[in-house]
């Protein structure tokens, strides 16, 4: 991992070596070893993070897009870009396993990948779940490639699922009469910890990411120690703005039991708060029914008991592409 200040170290030191009488033999060694050290170093490539937004390509940057269309470019993508995005990358790209307890693991892979393409001059894409710098370990990225690789990684900004999948769910994290707040938290802190969420505001919006697998314990603290009442508004929403989006909504004396009973996974975004219910005021507890617009309408006309369900989790105009791309196993 220490390739290229090892070569930066051994060409400094052969520029620095004293000007002594040398014979033709020790000079030309000293010329081939300095051709070598200028040869490795102009093929330093580069590293650059880019954030994936949420999951539907349609959310991608132009930036981004570009960036992972590059066909010489090695792309290294977090295990929860989806495959939509994923199925765009034009070059080499290597996906990280990162589960649950295997976390430090794969970001020592991921560090390996990068410094791999970096020695042999390629240009690496580290592709990011949402943006590189909102609970995406960016800042630790850069600063990794910096001491070890002793280059500058250049980042380009995504559409964070804090903001996209409370969208995406229908939700409105502001909302006048509802919330003038909104707090952004990781339900998983350093070392496994679980960050302390700030005391009940009525009216505040509560979001929190990496939070699912966690949720019981998250809901516990919030009604023991922070003052949240039972019957605070819930929302969780997985895969969001992707075909796969799936959205539990509820309060807090069942949220973490839906998120179970309902088998919802990282990636997975929370929503406590009066907003989580502005757009769904008359929608039951439980998976909400999350097919176009036109199809609950349809149903809703023809009565029984899918008239139940017609609460729309997306206003027509804000529903993206979600539902014109293909179904991926």
């Amino acid at each position: 991992m220490r390739a290229l200040p090892c070569m930066l170290a051994v060409a400094a030191a052969l520029q620095r070596a004293p000007r002594r009488v040398a014979t033709p033999a020790v000079a030309a060694r000293r010329n081939v070893a300095l051709r070598a050290c200028e040869q490795n170093l102009s093929k330093k490539g580069t590293v650059t993070l880019v954030g994936a937004g949420p999951g539907d390509p349609e959310l991608l940057t132009v930036a981004a897009l570009r960036l992972i269309s590059d066909p010489e470019a090695l792309v290294v993508a977090d295990r929860l870009v989806s495959p939509e995005i994923r199925s765009l990358v034009q070059g080499e790209l290597r996906v990280a396993g990162k589960a649950p307890g295997c976390a430090e693991k794969a970001q020592r892979e991921i560090y390996d990948w990068c410094v791999e393409g970096v020695t042999e001059g390629r240009r690496v894409i580290r592709l990011k779940i949402g943006d590189p710098f909102v609970f995406g370990r960016g800042g630790e990225e850069i600063l990794e490639f910096r001491e070890k690789l002793g280059l500058e990684a250049g980042v380009v900004p995504g559409v964070s699922s804090c903001l996209a999948a409370p969208l995406a769910a229908g939700v409105p994290v502001t909302h006048r009469g509802a919330a003038h707040q909104l707090v952004v938290s990781t339900g998983y802190g350093r070392d496994g910890s679980s960050p302390e969420l700030p005391y009940y505001d009525e009216n505040r919006t509560v979001v929190l990411l990496m939070a699912v697998g966690r949720l019981g314990k998250i809901v516990a603290n919030c009604l023991e120690a922070q003052g949240f009442p039972r019957d605070c508004p819930a929302l969780v929403v997985e895969q969001a703005s992707s075909p796969r989006q799936r959205t539990v909504v509820g309060d807090l004396s069942d949220i973490a039991d839906l998120v179970l009973e309902h088998d919802i996974k990282a990636p997975a975004t929370v929503v406590f708060g009066a907003a989580a219910r502005v757009l769904h005021a008359t929608a039951p507890h439980g998976l909400m029914d999350e097919r176009a617009p036109a199809a609950r309408l349809e149903a809703a006309a023809a009565g029984g008991e899918e008239a139940a369900v017609v609460a729309l989790p997306l206003p027509p105009e804000v529903m993206y592409s979600m539902m014109t791309y293909p179904q991926v196993a």
